[in-house]
């Protein structure tokens, strides 16, 4: 073998030759003792080798020291003159410097925001309720001032003073003459106001009344008009259904001058007497309140009333209200066929006070 245990010069003097015999000196154990205490330690050798060892072999130390095994490596020239805490460049400090006045910015801009918001949410809140409140005290005004007109007009005791409430008093005050010459001027007592609709009639501000009155166990109806010039007025000729003569009286006499009548109208299909070109005349049956009578009306087609009033009672399923210039023709037959000469309104309300009324 290439290593082979070699002794060392003591062994070789200590060791006997085989072939000899080894003889055995008696000594006592107080001697041996004090031998073996003569005898020098072995331990400094032992420290002194591996101390040498240590020197010998470099690595064993540079396992416990990192930057003394990079020296050793070579690796560890750039340490020199370097500090145990690492610093931290000044451009990541800048950076973050940059970084956090943003921020600070942005949360404080958030928070400006937040406060302008609510305010703004506040301030509109508040106008909305101021809005909510104006409008609720114009409102019981409103209410208010009704009640007191109300109350006046229907207690009016001449026609005079009821004509002071009216719309278009100076048309409407010959028209209340003649229909109170026929019947008499009742006298009502108000009580309240049951409902209260705001309505347009042709672009024209109206409110709906229901009033509850004393000795009727239902509700009056009662139109008004919110005037141009703030003041408000009964509608009296829808309210007592005006018409120029009564319907009996008119299919008996049969005038052949224009009259203005309000009716309930739908289209129809019935063709008679001097109406019966079908090419010529659309035909509608005309109804009345508070009437059992009827008429059939007569449209030229072609005409704007006759394209007005198909497309308008096309559809409309039940009858129609309107207010309409009716008349017989000359020597008619017919005792219920009549002409249509206008349309004067597409409700019962005359809105336009220069319409000129045509009465028997």
């Amino acid at each position: 073998m290439a290593h082979q245990h070699r002794s060392s010069g003591r062994e070789q003097e200590i060791t006997p030759p085989p072939d000899e015999e080894v003889v055995r000196l008696p000594v006592s154990e107080s001697d041996l003792a004090q031998q073996l205490d003569a005898m020098p330690s072995p331990v400094p050798e032992r420290t002194a080798r591996l101390q040498t060892d240590q020197e010998l072999d470099p690595l064993t130390e540079t396992e416990s020291d990192p930057d003394a095994a990079a020296e050793e490596l070579g690796v560890g020239w750039d340490t020199e003159g370097r500090s145990d805490v690492k610093a931290t460049p000044m451009g990541w400090l800048f950076l973050i410097g940059i970084l956090l006045l943003v921020l600070g910015a942005w949360a404080t801009l958030k928070l400006i925001k937040g406060e302008a918001h609510r305010e703004s949410e506040s301030r509109k809140l508040s106008a909305k309720q101021a809005e909510e409140d104006q409008q609720m005290a114009s409102a019981r005004a409103l209410v208010e001032r009704l009640e007191r007109m109300v109350a006046d007009y229907l207690a009016a005791p001449t026609v005079e003073e009821k004509s002071k409430y009216v719309r278009h008093p100076e048309r409407v005050l010959p028209l209340m003459r003649e229909f109170y010459q026929r019947r008499e001027l009742a006298i009502v007592r108000f009580q309240s106001i049951e409902a209260l609709r705001p309505a347009e009639v042709e672009n024209y501000p109206f409110f709906g009344i229901d009033v509850k009155v004393e000795g009727k166990s239902g509700v009056q109806l009662l139109l008004v008009e919110d005037c141009a010039d703030g003041e408000l007025r009964f509608d009296w000729e829808s309210e007592v259904n005006y018409q120029p003569m009564a319907i009996s009286d008119y299919l008996e006499k049969k005038p052949t001058e224009p009259m203005d009548f309000r009716v309930y109208a739908r289209l129809d299909t019935f063709y008679s007497y001097e109406f019966t070109n079908q090419e010529r005349y659309q035909p509608l049956k005309l109804t009345f309140r508070d009437e059992d009578e009827f008429l059939f009306g007569y449209v030229e087609k072609g005409s704007v009333e006759a394209r007005g009033l198909t497309a308008l009672l096309e559809e409309e399923k039940a009858e129609y209200p309107l207010l309409l210039r009716l008349r017989f023709l000359p020597e008619t037959k017919s005792r219920r066929s009549v002409l249509v000469e206008k349309v004067l309104a597409t409700s019962w309300v005359r809105v336009r006070k220069s319409e000129p009324v045509v009465r028997p």
